[in-house]
């Protein structure tokens, strides 16, 4: 697997790259980090305990939102521009248990037409299973708005170097 680059990771972004999922500056958040595997985009995450639903188990909102960032980074890296969640349809299937066990969420592209794109995301526990899968569309922007309009560095950004 080859690390992927957060190119919004720079600490003059401190106050202004907040997002939830992947923001290493959201202490609230799930500070995410990518790797490319082929054809598909993972992340692996260790469940904190303020994350949890019922207890010893990870929330399903906390589950739908990595199924929905890992999207989301498929558009970027795979289609090299960016795009909002249109439509996301998530099958719960076993529960994730929360303790010191790794998860990894994938991610990859189905299909691109015009401009949406059809992704297939799950999220395994440690042992490999599937617990939650989600087939999620995205409207997908040309680059150029992409850039303008919702800060896209553009895909050489995500493979410089990457010290980790």
């Amino acid at each position: 697997m080859k690390k992927i680059r957060n190119p919004w990771k720079d600490p003059q972004n401190d106050g202004v790259y907040n997002c939830f999922a992947c923001s290493p500056y959201n202490s609230a958040g799930l500070q995410l980090e990518f790797w490319e595997d082929g054809d598909e985009i993972v992340s692996k995450w260790n469940p904190e305990k303020a994350y949890e639903g019922w207890v010893g188990v990870l929330h399903g909102g906390i589950q739908a939102t990595l199924l929905d960032e890992i999207g989301g980074w498929v558009v970027m890296l795979k289609l090299k521009t960016t795009g909002v969640t249109s439509d996301m349809f998530v099958q719960y299937l076993k529960p994730v248990t929360m303790g010191n066990s790794e998860i990894t969420i994938r991610g990859k592209l189905v299909s691109h037409e015009g401009r949406t794109a059809k992704i297939d995301a799950s999220l395994l526990n440690e042992a490999g299973e599937e617990c939650a899968k989600a087939t999620l569309s995205y409207f997908v922007f040309p680059e150029r708005i992409a850039k303008a309009r919702y800060n896209y560095p553009g895909i050489e950004a995500f493979h410089e170097e990457v010290n980790s």
